[in-house]
């Protein structure tokens, strides 16, 4: 039996981020309607706490490592503006933002071509009849639907493209897939049989994930494992 305290809920849940986010914005408009402080200037303090406050809360997570990192990267950020609004820091942080988005994107995608190189080499040898596709798409639009051959996983890339992956007919080799996908400024679709659950382990960082599938009578018989990083970038899954 779980210990008690291992079933509460973490102390900055999303309620309370709302609740604290909306108490924030009377209290700056009453103020500034009471010509007690400017609400201007007030406003411009406002953005690096929502990222701090946002940051505090993920890192308030320890469960989820994933979150726990981003976490961190949303204080550095309120923390780095914060302390240019008040002249602590000479350089704006907005003047970084695109060339460290342009070095991180370039080094995600390094990283997961070294991954996933390493991770054929040490693959056990696979049936070469099973289907895992592969799609990198730029300032493009890309349309897949495997059905000849069972389909094991994916690996989808989209950058400022569109990718649609339309599983509903394809049979799965195996109880349970994996499709690892990276998003930045992009948007991907994927459909699955009705047959199939799925399982997100996808981070997002100023995006989504939105699962939309209609609810069903079928019962459950593989599991489709999504995972991956996006970025500005909105993911859908459909059935």
């Amino acid at each position: 039996m779980k210990d008690e305290s291992s079933r509460r809920d973490p102390l900055f849940t999303t309620r309370l981020l709302v609740g604290l986010w909306i108490i924030a914005l009377g209290a700056i408009f009453l103020a500034g309607n009471l010509g007690w402080i400017d609400t201007r200037q007030a406003f411009r303090m406002f953005l690096p706490l929502v990222f701090i406050l946002v940051g505090t809360s993920m890192v308030m997570r320890p469960a989820n490592k994933r979150a726990n990192r981003w976490g961190w990267v949303f204080i550095a950020i309120g923390s780095w503006i914060l302390l240019n609004k008040i002249g602590w820091i000479d350089l704006n942080f907005w003047q970084l933002l695109f060339p460290l988005a342009l070095l991180g994107l370039g080094g995600t995608l390094v990283w997961r071509a070294f991954a996933a190189r390493a991770g054929a080499e040490a693959a056990p040898v696979v049936d070469e009849h099973s289907e895992y596709i592969r799609s990198f798409a730029v300032m493009s639009g890309t349309e897949l639907r495997p059905v000849s051959r069972p389909f094991r996983g994916a690996d989808l890339s989209a950058v400022m493209a569109g990718i649609k992956l339309d599983l509903t007919d394809a049979r799965m080799e195996g109880d349970v897939a994996t499709i690892e996908m990276f998003a930045f400024w992009g948007g991907m679709e994927i459909y699955v049989p009705p047959d199939w659950t799925v399982t997100s382990k996808v981070a997002t960082l100023m995006g989504s994930f939105v699962d939309k599938r209609r609810p069903t009578s079928t019962v459950p018989t593989r599991t489709l494992i999504i995972t991956g990083f996006v970025v500005m970038s909105g993911i859908e899954v459909k059935n």
